[in-house]
């Protein structure tokens, strides 16, 4: 897979499954975890980067009680934090 394609297919998907609100979000984890280390350098600071600015607005939605959480529900966000231990 030629870089720009993987940085398509792996951010495009993230971005796809972050508030999602399904069992997938749980599938797609699982997979980011898996391939994690044959990703690019640049892959990998891309979805750290949106990751980490959609923890920052869950944080603030949770703590404002809105409806809409930008990592889903809990079963959904820890999903979320179990790819963000990667990088912690």
């Amino acid at each position: 897979m030629k870089p720009d394609e993987e940085i398509t297919l792996w951010l495009g998907a993230t971005r796809y499954y972050l508030g999602r609100m399904t069992y997938a979000v749980g599938s797609f984890c699982d997979l980011l975890i898996e391939h994690w280390p044959a990703l690019s350098e640049d892959t990998r600071y891309l979805i750290q980067r949106d990751l980490e600015r959609e923890f920052e607005k869950d944080d603030e939605a949770r703590k404002d009680g809105r409806k809409f959480l930008p990592l889903g529900q809990d079963c959904d966000r820890t999903w979320w934090e179990l790819v963000r231990r990667l990088w912690l």
